[in-house]
């Protein structure tokens, strides 16, 4: 069926009839339902270009949410990454640190044990010197003027 344009109200003829309506009560009324028309096709145009704005905005919106779910995602795995990662750095510095720890004690372990050994040396050393030096008081003194 065929729209009915405010123009096809205002120029609508009716037949004659001999008892018919008044005419120009149906003249003015036509008008009026023509003016009706006109508008209320003026405010679907108007509302279907608000929903085609509207349209164009939801999908800006979806695409900005995709834009930002595709950043919180990513966002997200990045972190697991550099949380994953500062682990293994962790985990590393951890047992470097703990092989310095085993080092550093069996360095100190062989000083002190290196320590011992060279006092216990240095008093054989001196032990003997004092055994020679109680060697030499017990000695009995040469004859005076005799040769040696």
């Amino acid at each position: 069926m065929a729209e009915i344009t405010p123009t096809d109200i205002e120029h609508m003829q009716f037949r004659k009839a001999m008892s018919g309506y008044a005419k120009e009560q149906v003249d003015e009324y036509l008008q009026r339902v023509a003016e009706s028309l006109f508008h209320a096709l003026e405010e679907a145009q108007r509302l279907r270009g608000q929903v085609e704005d509207l349209r164009g905005q939801v999908q800006r919106y979806q695409q900005k949410e995709e834009l930002i779910n595709n950043a919180l995602v990513l966002a997200e795995r990045t972190a697991d990454e550099v949380r994953h990662t500062a682990h293994q750095e962790a985990d590393l510095i951890r047992r470097q640190a703990e092989e310095n720890i085993r080092a550093q004690r069996t360095e100190l372990e062989t000083l002190y044990q290196t320590r011992l050994r060279t006092l216990a040396e240095f008093r054989a050393v001196l032990q003997s010197h004092l055994n020679l030096l109680d060697a030499q008081e017990h000695r009995p003194a040469p004859p005076p003027g005799g040769s040696g």
